[in-house]
């Protein structure tokens, strides 16, 4: 509680006067500018769209009836009317809402500190209330008596906040977290998690208030530098709806307006100190025996009154949950086209991402992080790709951005395509890449592009080997002729023999071209062929299965349980064909693909592995054993393709079996260490031992144990480009081994 001190009264006015002469200067500065506006992109509606945060108290917050409320709210609602705008609401985080004013998406904001940060993507009307903030802590805190003890020490804020930018600005304390609430963080503070929290310090007092927290508390110390001089805010440039939210401020300043809304949030600015005991007592004596009595006379009327309110509560409960349903499923249906959309972009073994118009990243598929050695979205949405990714010209040099051709394409409306791109990852190594842009259109405005892109390292390397096997044979051939030359002046005799050689030198030269442009084109229509299974065949599959479940879901009352048999089995082959060429890519790729050998942990990856494909269940049936590992010298992302398969297969073949135990071994013999997976399952004939690792070649019949006969090719592909062997021993019901061999040194 404040205490009035002798000179408050006085003080309390001068600041009055002075606030309102910064207002009288502010409106009529803003007039000014306002009578000098020339119309450009903005244009201010009758209708303006403003977003609010859930629980900033007392300034933004949702009352019982899910609505926006608090001081500044209802102090832009009053500002706006004064000067004839209605105010649409929408409620939100404060880290969505203040990106949505950002781009556009929302006019403004009701309560926004100004900041230096924040001056760059908004303008600013006059301050209508300046705070400062506060440090709280838990109870029984001795160590923090001043801003300067917070280094060191862990501080949360919440994420986008003035504080976060503050805190981050002055360097306060090196270990600084946030959440997306101050709600959230004040709940983690008093769970005994982080040293200091840092917001304005009514919020927070309002704050521990609602939430029943009593173990934390405000520091006595104010923060001068954390000062907070909270405005309206629009989006850069909306100078005409900043000049007439200034005009409202004015006016309901003016005409008390502004008073009325301060008193009902805020209370007097000074009040008396009156002790606990005396409010106690006056209570007592006074108000108890009063509040009593009114109670008794009109408890009679407030049963009925109860009653009526509480059916009416109900029918709204019930519309309420109805609504609630139909959002819920609306929900659920955008998360699960958004995860089909993702889906199909994370499935391309080509490298996608989108930029916007400023050429900030808006979308990346996982393919594309993958070749630009990213392994979160995080880390490239936002950031501009043509400085992220550092690509270069032919030369070598850094290609700026005037000389970028996707930037050129981009602000021609036009797509573009080059095979001559140099991209660099985040550890520094770069590969050559071909891509595509497109622009992306709404309305015949280029609102960003598109770009497709793929590494063509092996292909450059193989066009630059035969290049420099043409040109050696060039040279051969001129070397030969050269001697032919010689002879041909000191032989005259053997001059038509001589000419013969010549032709046939030329003959073989000419086949082997012929031979060199067969191997361009093999290679050609290799990757033409991958992509188009990847492509063209997949789709037609994935519209059978999703055309068979309407019809399922459309139309399952009028089929008879024939035909819904009928259509489970397409689904089924449908689905059976996509892993189909899902495996067969996958064996393509490996085969094709860069070997990147490093030290690897061989126990690491394969528990891994076990842990990646076991499903619950297996997990607490299957024991698995493990005997000691040595590191070894291998690609640890094809291998792990190798242990998925192997441990894939011993529990896929054991599932029947009434001994659930996988053993996994290492041998070290021949300069080379000998793994073995060995499985208590449903095991094999030896005699067909040659056909397992032969693509498609299976012993056991779909109906027992589902498969593609890919797998097993796919490790023996992997361990022969390792320099091993793979081979295996079993027998019908009593398990299988599975061995593999990688040299120590590949």
């Amino acid at each position: 509680m404040l205490t009035k001190s002798k000179n408050g009264t006085f003080r309390h006015r001068h600041r009055r006067i002075s606030f309102l002469f910064t207002v009288f200067f502010m409106c009529a500065f803003n007039v000014f500018s306002y009578a000098h506006i020339t119309i450009g992109q903005f244009h201010v509606h009758d209708t303006i769209f403003i977003a609010s945060e859930p629980n900033y108290p007392p300034y933004s917050l949702v009352d019982e009836n899910g609505n926006a409320d608090g001081f500044s709210v209802e102090l832009f609602i009053a500002a706006a009317d004064a000067v004839g705008l209605h105010v649409d609401i929408k409620i939100g985080v404060w880290d969505k809402i203040k990106n949505d004013l950002a781009n556009g998406d929302i006019d403004a904001l009701p309560l926004v500190g100004r900041t230096p940060e924040r001056e760059e993507f908004y303008d600013f009307t006059m301050p209508y209330l300046s705070l400062h903030g506060a440090v709280f802590v838990r109870k029984g805190t001795t160590n923090i008596n001043s801003v300067f003890d917070l280094a060191g020490k862990e501080v949360v804020v919440m994420k986008g906040d003035n504080a976060e930018e503050f805190v981050r600005r002055e360097n306060i304390s090196d270990k600084i977290f946030t959440t997306n609430t101050y709600e959230e963080a004040f709940q983690l503070l008093a769970s005994g998690q982080f040293d200091a929290l840092i917001t304005q310090r009514i919020t927070g007092i309002k704050l521990l208030e609602e939430l029943g927290i009593r173990s934390v508390e405000p520091l006595d110390f104010q923060i001068p530098q954390f000062r907070q001089d909270f405005c309206f805010a629009v989006q850069k440039g909306n100078v005409e709806l900043q000049a007439r939210l200034d005009e409202g401020l004015s006016i309901i300043i003016a005409n008390g307006t502004f008073e009325e809304i301060r008193m009902k949030w805020f209370g007097p600015v000074f009040l008396e100190e009156v002790s606990f005991e005396d409010i106690v007592r006056i209570l007592l004596i006074f108000f108890v025996p009063f509040i009593i009595i009114v109670s008794l006379i009109f408890i009679h009327f407030l049963r009925k009154t109860v009653k009526r309110r509480t059916q009416s509560l109900n029918d709204e409960v019930e519309e309420h949950k109805k609504t609630l349903d139909e959002y819920r499923k609306q929900t659920m249906l955008l998360e699960e086209r958004e995860s089909q959309i993702n889906l199909l972009l994370n499935s391309t073994a080509e490298g996608i991402y989108g930029i916007d118009v400023n050429g900030n990243c808006t979308l990346i598929n996982q393919s594309a992080l993958q070749l630009l050695g990213f392994t979160d979205k995080s880390e490239v949405i936002g950031q501009n790709m043509h400085y992220l990714i550092h690509h270069t010209k032919e030369n070598g040099t850094i290609c700026e951005l005037d000389e970028c051709r996707i930037y050129k394409a981009f602000i021609e409306g036009e797509g573009t395509h080059s095979d001559l791109e140099v991209l660099w990852r985040t550890d520094g190594t770069s590969f050559s890449a071909e891509y595509f842009s497109y622009p992306i259109r709404q309305n015949s405005e280029v609102l960003g592009t598109v770009v497709t892109f793929w590494d063509i390292t092996e292909r450059k390397k193989a066009s630059e080997e035969l290049l420099q096997l043409k040109n050696n044979l060039e040279i051969i051939v001129a070397q030969r002729t050269a001697e032919l030359e010689d002879k041909v002046q000191k032989l005259h005799k053997s001059q038509k023999a001589m000419l013969y050689m010549v032709e046939d030198l030329n003959q073989v030269s000419a086949r082997l071209k012929r031979q060199t442009r067969k191997l361009e084109l093999s290679r050609n229509e290799l990757e033409a062929f991958s992509y188009s299974v990847s492509h063209d065949l997949r789709s037609p599959l994935r519209a059978i299965d999703g055309f068979s479940g309407f019809l399922i879901e459309d139309y399952y009352d009028q089929l008879d349980d024939e035909g819904k048999r009928l259509i489970q089995v397409i689904r089924e082959s449908a689905k059976k064909m996509d892993k189909l060429i899902l495996d067969l890519l996958n064996l393509s790729r490996l085969s094709r693909a860069e070997m990147r050998l490093s030290e690897s942990d061989m126990e690491e990856i394969a528990k891994q592995s076990f842990n990646e494909i076991a499903s619950s269940d297996e997990k607490r049936e299957f024991e698995l054993h493990f005997k000691k590992m040595r590191p070894l010298i291998c690609d640890p992302n094809l291998m792990a393709h190798v242990w998925n398969n192997l441990i894939g297969n011993a529990l896929k073949y054991s599932s029947k079996s009434a001994i659930k135990k996988i053993e996994i071994s290492c041998l070290e013999a021949d300069k080379a260490l000998i793994f073995c997976v060995r499985d208590f399952g449903a095991g094999f004939n030896e005699k067909y031992k040659d056909k397992l690792f032969k693509v498609f070649q299976r012993l056991h019949r779909d109906n027992e144990f589902p498969g593609t006969g890919v797998g097993l090719s796919i490790v023996q592909r992997i361990i022969h480009r390792h320099g091993g062997e793979v081979w295996a021993e079993g027998e019908e019901g009593k398990g299988a081994s599975f061995f593999f061999s990688v040299p120590l040194t590949v």
